[in-house]
Parts: structure tokens; C-alpha cells; sequence
């Protein structure tokens, strides 16, 4: 007799060219390239990513017909008020809706349920099915503290089992919402250095000085991620400011690739410093490995990041990371061997960092040799898929219990 090979209902909360969705689709190829396993998948919104999760799995959007009710909104916020028929329409074909996916999601019958990030919990609710649910945690205080209630919901079912991004952020789970450690295992996220490489090389390091107007001779300091202030963009440019503001020999030169809603403010504010052409914003990037490569030093100045992505690829291109140790697993990545981990959140205290690495090239190149060797040995997806998949088998030969 045959048996079914194991099934597994992923949900997205997004199909953006982001960390979080890009994580999970990196982890589903590797499963699917090393475990005979079936996929489904339901994505809170759409995305371009769709396209992509679609080669791999069956694939439908949650919030197809409404606006998401739990798009970010705080705790006991009731969500968008209806407005009239057409509104009252809408929510009757959202409810429509999402009887069909509970159709469609029973009629599969999973193993195992895999939300990808902790937003999820309106629609884990909303499935209401008694599969086994793993939850990949991805977020910390900035995010959780903007879930409503049916959301955090995810943090006090002592039936959910949980991946956390990093050790940071495993102990935020067992500190702040009483979760079992024993019911938590560490996956970080990881990288594919064969995929970028080849993506890095569709522009060169001439093409990219000359587009934005760098000399051959600068020094570059990077930074990547939405232009906000939980990855700490204000913190970016005041450390800027503080390396510029003192006389140097060196041309020196700060580059933060991505886009977001603080992005005019910080250009006003390095306008008002005269300090245009030396500290730039590339705007939103399909590809940015092309940019990486020029970078010499990278900032992590994130105030809340579980475990960025960002800080594994500036590093997997040769880049020393300076970061802080109370902002999430950025430090764990980093530790004593591939950059400066900072104790206070200071922008002072990174122009300070940042001065002595610039000072002190043979530091700043066993940093570089280092985290590059760590972030494409020991943080690729072969190894860091390899770890999830063996969690997952072990969830998969428990008993199952449906409706």
C-alpha cells in the first residue's frame, strides 16, 4: 500500500519583494527540492511574489474582496468601517470568500499548518480547522504591538509550535508572552550567494559609482531596508552627519538602498546640511545586489529587527557590520568576528565605530573575510533549510488530529 506523501498549508502575509516573504519562498524551494512533500498556499495579500509561489504550490489570496481588517491595526481597533452598499457588498463577498478557502482547505486536508510570520492569527482563526500549526516568528515589540486581538492570539495557544528568526527573539517569546522555550526552535533566515551573485553581476561596480555619482576613490558605507524608523534611517544619517561634520582625508561617502515614507524628510535634512551627493537614497530597487558590492562598511541601524535579512547579504558581499546588541539577532549574526556590536542605541556611538574601522584596515578586512565566510556557509538556505526541514519532519510524525 501507498502512502500520501505529508501535506503542508503555508500561509504569507504578503507577496512583497520583502524579507519575511522572500524567506519563506527560499525555504519552500529547498523542501521541495529535498522532501517529497505536497504545498499549498494562502497569502494574506497579494504580491509580486505570487507568480513565484504559484510554481510551487496551488495558490489563493485571503483578503480578496475587503480590506484587511488586520492590516496593522492596534489591539481592539475594530478594523474598516463598512461605508454604505458598496461596502456592505464587499464584506458579503469577503465572507463568501473565505468559506470557499475553508472549503478548499478542508477538501485538502493538510498535516501541518506554517504560518509565515505571526500576523496570521485572524486567519488561522477564520481556517477553523484543528490541524497542527507551526508559527515562524519574524517580528518583535514595534510590529506585535500594532496586532489586534484576534492576532495576538498566536502568542497564548499552547497548541502552536513556533520558529523564531533568532535567539533574541525566542527569548521575547518566552519573556513577554509566557511561551514554553521547549516549545520554540531557532531558524533564522538565510541566503542563496549563487542566486545574488548572478543577480550582482548584472551591473558593475563602475556602473553603479557612475549612476550615482561616486568616485572611484570613495569609501562606502551602506545601508538597506524601508526608509523608517524601525530600521533606524534618522540613525543612518545623523552618524552620516557625524563622520562628515570632522575633517578627513578620506572622500567618504554614505548610500542607503530602499525607499519609505521618511525618505523626503531625511533628504530635507541632508539638503539643509549641504550635504547632498554624500549621503543618498537610492529609492526602491528590484535588484540590489548590485549595490552591495561597492559597499565597504554596512549599518545595521535598525531599533527593532528580529533577525534582517539585510545584514546577511551585506555581509555575504565582504561588507564588516556594525549593529546594536539590544535591537533584535542582527548581533548574533555578527558577534566578535564580523564587525562592531554596539551596546546603546547612538548614533554617536556608531560614528565612533565606524572611525576606527575606516582607521584600522586589516580589523575591517578580517571582519569582511569573516562575515562573508559565515553568511554564505553557515546562514545559506542548504543549511538553514536543512535544519527547518528536520523540525518539520518531527512535526509531521506526530498524530494528526483534524476537524
Amino acid at each position: 500500500m501507498t502512502t500520501s506523501p505529508p501535506r503542508i498549508l503555508f500561509i504569507s502575509h504578503h507577496g512583497t519583494l520583502s524579507g519575511a516573504p522572500i524567506s519563506l519562498l527560499t525555504l519552500m524551494k529547498h523542501f521541495a527540492n529535498h522532501r517529497d512533500w505536497e504545498f499549498h498556499m494562502i497569502m494574506r495579500k497579494a504580491g509580486p511574489l505570487r507568480a513565484e509561489y504559484e510554481k510551487l504550490a496551488p495558490t489563493k489570496v485571503y483578503y480578496q474582496h475587503y480590506l484587511d481588517p488586520g492590516d496593522m491595526r492596534p489591539v481592539g481597533d475594530a478594523g474598516p468601517k463598512l461605508s454604505g452598499l458598496d461596502g456592505v457588498k464587499k464584506r458579503i463577498k469577503q465572507w463568501r470568500h473565505e468559506e470557499s478557502l475553508r472549503q478548499w482547505v478542508h477538501a485538502y486536508n493538510p498535516d501541518l499548518i506554517y504560518s509565515n510570520t505571526s500576523v496570521n492569527g485572524d486567519i488561522l482563526k477564520g481556517l477553523r480547522s484543528k490541524t497542527p500549526v507551526l508559527v515562524h516568528v519574524r517580528e518583535l515589540w514595534t510590529t506585535v504591538d500594532l496586532y489586534n486581538k484576534t492576532q495576538r492570539a498566536v502568542f497564548s495557544n499552547p497548541n502552536i509550535r513556533y520558529f523564531a528568526v533568532s535567539e533574541f527573539v525566542k527569548n521575547y517569546l518566552h519573556q513577554e508572552h509566557a511561551i514554553p522555550r521547549e516549545h520554540i526552535d531557532i531558524v533564522p533566515g538565510s541566503v542563496e550567494p549563487e542566486q545574488f551573485d548572478a543577480l550582482a553581476r548584472e551591473k558593475t561596480e563602475d556602473e553603479i559609482r557612475a549612476e550615482m555619482g561616486l568616485p572611484q576613490n570613495a569609501i562606502v558605507i551602506g545601508g538597506i531596508g524601508s526608509v523608517d524608523a524601525r530600521k533606524g534611517v534618522d540613525l543612518f544619517v545623523e552618524a552620516a552627519q557625524t563622520i562628515l561634520a570632522k575633517p578627513n582625508d578620506k572622500d567618504i561617502r554614505f548610500v542607503w538602498v530602499g525607499a519609505g515614507g521618511m525618505r523626503e524628510g531625511m533628504e530635507q535634512k541632508i539638503a539643509k546640511a549641504g550635504l547632498q551627493g554624500k549621503i543618498i537614497f537610492t529609492g526602491e530597487r528590484k535588484n540590489p545586489y548590485p549595490y552591495l558590492k561597492i559597499f565597504n562598511i554596512g549599518l545595521m541601524t535598525s531599533r527593532d529587527d528580529p533577525f534582517p535579512r539585510s545584514v546577511m547579504e551585506m555581509a555575504a558581499f565582504g561588507a564588516p557590520i556594525i549593529c546594536f546588541r539590544e535591537a533584535g539577532g542582527a548581533a548574533e549574526f555578527v558577534a566578535d568576528d564580523a564587525g562592531v556590536v554596539l551596546d546603546s542605541l547612538s548614533a554617536e556611538d556608531m560614528a565612533g565605530a565606524l572611525t576606527r574601522l575606516m582607521a584600522e584596515p586589516d580589523l575591517s578586512e578580517r571582519f569582511s573575510i569573516a562575515g562573508r565566510r559565515k553568511a554564505r556557509e553557515e546562514y545559506n538556505t542548504g543549511v538553514i533549510g536543512a535544519r527547518a526541514a528536520a523540525f518539520l519532519d518531527s512535526m509531521l510524525a506526530r498524530p494528526r488530529n483534524f476537524d
